[in-house]
Order: C-alpha cells, then sequence, then structure tokens
C-alpha cells in the first residue's frame, strides 16, 4: 500500500511538470489574460485564485491520506506479526501438550508393563500350579477357567501398552511401527491394504516420530469406524524434508461438513502443532483421502 502511495505522488509529480511546461509553450497565461479582459463581467481573473485554492485543498487531502495509508500499513504489518506470533505460540503450545500427553502414555505404559504384567504373571503361573496340584475335578475346572481369564486379561493388557506406547517404534523404528499398525489395522477390521512404506523414516525419530505415527492411527481408526470401507490404500515417505503421509479408502465418504466427531480435529490440531499441511478430499460414496505433509525442522 505503501509502495502504490509513493507512485501516486510520483505520478502527480510528473503529470504537474508536464502541465507546466505546456501551459509555458502554448502561453496560456497571456490568452487567459486577454480573454479574462474581454469578458470583465464574469469575473474571470478571480479564477486562478480559486483554483489554486481547490488545489492547495487537493494537495492536503492527498498527503493527509498518503499519511493514513502509511499508518494503516504499519497497523496491518503490526498485526500479521502479532498473529504470525499468536500461531507460532499455539503451535508451541500444541507441541508440547503432546509431548507431555506421550511422555504420560510412556510412563503409564511402563508401569502397567512392569507392575500389572509382573503380578498377571506370577498369578497365571500359581493358578497353572494349583491346578496341575490337585486332584480335584471341580479345583482343577475353576483353576483353568482362571487361568484363561488370565491369560485373556494379559493379552488385553499387552494391546493397551501397544497404544498407549508402541513398543515397535522404539525397537524397529518408524517404517516397521507403521507397517504394523496397518497390518494390524486392517487385519482386524477385515480389509484389505496396500501400503509403500519408505525405510527413509528410520531417521525420523522423537516428537515427530510419534506424532506422525498417531496421526496414522487415528486415520486408519476412522476408516474402520465411518468409512465402511473394504480397502485402504497407505502412502508414506521422507522426500525434501518433509514427512509425507497419505491414506485413502473406497468407502463412503464423508459428509460436506466435516465435524469433530470423525476425528479429524485431533488430526489437524496435531499437524498445526508441528507446523505441517492437511489436506482432505472427499465425496460422498468416492471414499476419503487424507494427506498429510510434516516438516523435519531440522530437528528429528
Amino acid at each position: 500500500m505503501q509502495s502504490q502511495a509513493n507512485r501516486d505522488i510520483a505520478l502527480a509529480t510528473v503529470v504537474s511538470l508536464v502541465a507546466l511546461m505546456l501551459l509555458i509553450g502554448f502561453d496560456v497565461s497571456e490568452r487567459y489574460i486577454l480573454i479574462a479582459l474581454r469578458s470583465n463581467k464574469w469575473l474571470l481573473y478571480e479564477l486562478p485564485s480559486i483554483l489554486l485554492v481547490v488545489y492547495i485543498a487537493l494537495a492536503w487531502f492527498a498527503i493527509r491520506r498518503w499519511y493514513e495509508s502509511r499508518l494503516e500499513t504499519a497497523t496491518r504489518i503490526k498485526a500479521e506479526q502479532t498473529i504470525a506470533q499468536l500461531l507460532d505460540e499455539k503451535q508451541q503450545l500444541l507441541r508440547h501438550s503432546f509431548e507431555v500427553q506421550e511422555e504420560e502414555k510412556r510412563s503409564l505404559a511402563r508401569e502397567l508393563h512392569d507392575e500389572l504384567g509382573q503380578y498377571l504373571h506370577a498369578a497365571r503361573t500359581e493358578v497353572a500350579a494349583l491346578r496341575l496340584a490337585t486332584t480335584d475335578k471341580l479345583v482343577a475346572d475353576r483353576a483353568s477357567n482362571i487361568e484363561r481369564s488370565l491369560t485373556h486379561v494379559q493379552l488385553m493388557a499387552r494391546n493397551v501398552i501397544r497404544r498407549l506406547r508402541p513398543t515397535a517404534l522404539d525397537e524397529l523404528g518408524l517404517s516397521a511401527a507403521l507397517e504394523q499398525l496397518v497390518q494390524r489395522q486392517c487385519e482386524t477390521a477385515n480389509l484389505s491394504c496396500k501400503f509403500d512404506i519408505s525405510r527413509k523414516l528410520d531417521h525420523v525419530t522423537g516428537t515427530l516420530a510419534i506424532n506422525a505415527y498417531r496421526i496414522v492411527q487415528e486415520s486408519l481408526t476412522n476408516v474402520v469406524r465411518h468409512a465402511a470401507a473394504s480397502h485402504v490404500v497407505f502412502i508414506a515417505g521422507l522426500e525434501q524434508r518433509q514427512v509425507l503421509l497419505a491414506i485413502s479408502d473406497n468407502g463412503q465418504g464423508y459428509p460436506e461438513t466435516l465435524n469433530a466427531g470423525f476425528g479429524i480435529t485431533g488430526i489437524r490440531e496435531r499437524v498445526e502443532g508441528l507446523g505441517g499441511n492437511l489436506n482432505i478430499q472427499s465425496e460422498q460414496g468416492q471414499g476419503v483421502k487424507i494427506t498429510v505433509s510434516l516438516p523435519l525442522n531440522g530437528k528429528c
């Protein structure tokens, strides 16, 4: 806006100089004086003074408007800087909240594994010993039932621990963890799946890795719960310092207005917190494609 105002002032100056040269070149003032003398009754000799006053008024208005435009530009730039700062603070707050959540999940998973797992294993051992040692058929049957129940609880605990903190992510890397996640989700929901996961993703660790994993996890959960799909395609890679994720299905698609009930809010918050981009393409009966790009930002 300021550059436009400067161009307008320059244009007005050039036009004024050209007009002055034309007035001098054609002796306009002398011609005007002769006409004014012949038409004295119309007071034409006062016209230059009136035009001078009008010119001064217009010049004052132009200068004032130029000054106001500079103030408006400065205010707009300051507002944009404030908005950018607030967005950056929001991203930092979201990133911190996700880190805190993941740390709490990691601590809870460790406690479940160390404490609950230990006691479940001890209980199963004691019940198995009781079943093998007793000669009472009723006691042996009850011990078998308890052992089966403990086995079921142990499996459930392992699933909970896996959801709280995927062990494959720490032990095998992001690519293997994503591969296991896709296979497990598709097998559980009886979906056919096709995936292409780059091994370059193993260079991604820490906060970015766990958030990428959670985004894929939430996206696949949405497919299972809402899409009514039979086939899923998942692509993940690392290009130009960007983690690229794409999940598409052949389901019924989202309605025109996406809402929080479809888990989009959580995905969007994670993507925004990492400074990434989220794109959702959906049509009724044509499935959904979710594309996510997450910058490395010099950190893995």
